[in-house]
């Protein structure tokens, strides 16, 4: 089980995106998230994951999820990550169709490209691209974080080279669900 939450500081004056994610023994997969889609948003996905790889390891999991409040819609997504010696990759990715006819469909998609530079310290690249109303807006980015036991803290800044950049803090926990119970 993992809790998230990011603050987006300087882009919508402050915003909270609390998220919580569930995996079970079996791969199943479960998430719920807040002003992920948009302002005063509820979502919830769920899927299943398939993993695999020794020196090249990798994760796929495939989404289908609904949100409710400002953006009322469908969502088909996926999640994936890959990490190969101290580098990863990782990706969240949706199509999102709008129950709502003011509202309009779009696609997002969240990627990073990092290093870790000790199982403590991690930095690397990022990027936030949506496409929406037959324009895409790329949003380029760096991210460093630390690591420390169950809690990760990564800090983002995101169009760093021109007017509108802005900061994303995360503070996130992770507990294992899956270890075997001991006999």
């Amino acid at each position: 089980m993992v809790f998230e939450n990011y603050n987006y500081m300087g882009h919508q004056s402050s915003l909270f995106v609390p998220i919580i994610h569930i995996e079970t023994r079996h791969n199943w997969y479960g998430e719920v998230r807040y002003n992920y889609e948009d302002v005063q948003t509820i979502s919830m996905y769920t899927g299943k994951t398939f993993s695999g790889g020794n020196k090249f390891g990798y994760t796929l999991t495939p989404l289908i999820g609904y949100s409710a409040g400002n953006f009322t819609g469908s969502s088909l997504a996926l999640n994936n990550e890959a990490d190969w010696k101290n580098f990863y990759f990782s990706s969240q990715s949706q199509y999102s169709f709008s129950f709502k006819k003011e509202v309009s469909n779009f696609f997002f998609t969240w990627s990073e490209l990092g290093y870790n530079v000790s199982p403590n310290f991690f930095a690397g690249a990022a990027l936030q691209y949506t496409w929406q109303l037959n324009t895409g807006e790329a949003e380029p980015g760096f991210v460093a974080g630390i690591n420390f036991k169950n809690f990760s803290v990564p800090f983002y800044v995101f169009n760093p080279f021109k007017q509108g950049s802005y900061i994303v803090l995360g503070l996130n926990y992770e507990y294992d669900l899956k270890r075997k119970k001991s006999r």
